[in-house]
């Protein structure tokens, strides 16, 4: 008899348990249903204004099947379309990047491009990189975007888990419904996903889960930028960085060969040494590894190995980074009044290449590089470091190309400037050498 009663509650037991699952499951449905009811919109000319939209990821093609995902589409046509009618100032595209994965995309990039193709500015367009997850994308907004009040776009289930997220990290946020694709398998898929992340979504809140936001440089992008250089201090597992991030939409940039630029100099915004140095006793362009282009002409310099890259900068074609054959680049930056230099490739592609350097040698390191954003920004190890972590710290902030300029004893020698203003210049090594051969200036247009 007490065998059959134990039965009995055990085969209860594990009738009840999928109940009471999928009771759990329903519950959380409807919660974030009911949470986010009255703040989502589907019409154009009702939704509220925003300075920020921000279009949650998704890969232009189909990571099941590579086939094209209208998901996307309708993400980027529901952007659009608000830019256009004013009821947004900016949009953030937030994803990842899942090139090295099976029809992977860089779906910033995707999104960006995509947007541009509809007619909005790529100057009100925010690439965000932490976007792997929706609680990273919201929280970014708050935290390093300093956006409090923004619209969130994507699909409508999405949105409704997207907004009871912004809730509870504290942000005003609307949704705006982009078009659901009208496959039904498609759709059985997402909303099947939707109903397990919903659970998730208390889980995590439940464990006090935390964002995980590799971009820590706090920049409201939204306010007028005064300053033509901005500063920046990170801390990374690999070692802290300083960043300098230029406005190169206000300056340009030059190569000066055989004089050390004056930090008296107030029309010099920025200054760093560029290619490496040769001997002492000669301070020309011969002195200067490898071929470069100062003041729109080419000059020849000595031959280097170590020089696996190039960075070129002209009026007319503006920032650019070359990995391996760079000779007709130098050529294109001649003619269009430019500069450049070649040097040791540290990071291609956002990856690591093949340096002549060891990854153990220690220093205080810099290179110039293209940011996450697609800026060109100067980062330089606080203190010093092995090589190898200086990289693995440049490609913990999403660096994606990555060029070393020369350092050491006196060649660390650099001095920049905030504003325009002729303020004092602030430096991050004072001393040069004197016979230092070159140099970065960056100087207002």
């Amino acid at each position: 008899m007490k065998i059959n009663r134990r039965a009995k509650y055990l085969l209860l037991s594990i009738l009840a348990l999928p109940c009471l699952v999928l009771i759990v499951m329903i519950v959380c449905d409807r919660l974030v249903y009911y949470g986010a009811k009255d703040r989502l919109y589907e019409v154009v000319d009702s939704t509220p204004h925003r300075k920020v939209g921000l279009i949650l990821g998704t890969s232009p093609v189909s990571m099941v099947n590579g086939r094209r995902n209208y998901y996307f589409d309708a993400r980027i046509k529901a952007g659009a379309d608000l830019y256009k009618a004013g009821k947004v100032d900016w949009l953030v595209v937030s994803g990842g990047d899942y090139r090295n994965t099976e029809n992977g995309y860089d779906e910033p990039v995707a999104m960006r491009d995509s947007l541009i193709l509809q007619g909005v500015d790529s100057a009100r367009i925010v690439l965000d990189y932490d976007g792997t997850r929706t609680l990273n994308s919201i929280a970014k907004t708050r935290d390093v975007y300093r956006q409090d009040s923004i619209v969130i776009i994507s699909q409508k289930f999405h949105n409704e888990r997207a907004l009871y997220q912004a809730d509870h990290l504290g942000i005003d946020a609307i949704g705006f419904n982009a078009h659901t694709p009208e496959r039904r398998s498609s759709w059985l898929r997402n909303r099947g996903r939707e109903v397990f992340a919903r659970v998730k979504l208390f889980i995590d809140i439940a464990r006090k889960l935390q964002p995980d936001i590799k971009e820590s440089m706090i920049s409201d992008f939204t306010q007028p930028k005064s300053d033509l250089l901005a500063e920046y201090h990170i801390k990374t597992e690999h070692g802290d960085l300083i960043c300098l991030k230029p406005d190169m939409s206000r300056l340009s940039m030059d190569m000066v060969c055989g004089q050390i630029p004056p930090a008296d100099n107030d029309s010099i915004v920025l200054a760093f040494a560029g290619a490496f140095t040769g001997t002492m006793f000669d301070k020309g362009h011969f002195n200067v590894a490898g071929d470069h282009v100062a003041g729109g002409k080419r000059f020849k310099g000595y031959r280097c190995r170590r020089n696996t890259g190039a960075f070129t900068w002209s009026p007319i074609s503006g920032v650019k980074f070359i990995y391996k054959d760079y000779d007709s680049a130098l050529d294109k930056a001649a003619r269009e009044g430019g500069m450049g230099f070649g040097q040791e490739m540290m990071i291609h592609d956002g990856k690591a290449v093949k340096t002549t350097r060891p990854m153990g040698n220690k220093n205080v390191f810099r290179a110039l590089c293209l940011d996450s954003e697609g800026e060109l920004a100067l980062y330089e190890s606080q203190g010093i470091v092995t090589f190898g972590n200086f990289i693995d710290a440049l490609l913990s902030q999403g660096v994606r190309e990555a060029l070393y300029t020369d350092m050491g004893q006196g060649w660390n020698y650099c001095f920049y400037r905030l504003d325009a203003n002729g303020s004092s210049p602030k430096y991050l090594h004072k001393k040069p050498l004197p016979y230092a051969s070159n140099f970065i200036t960056l100087k207002l247009r």
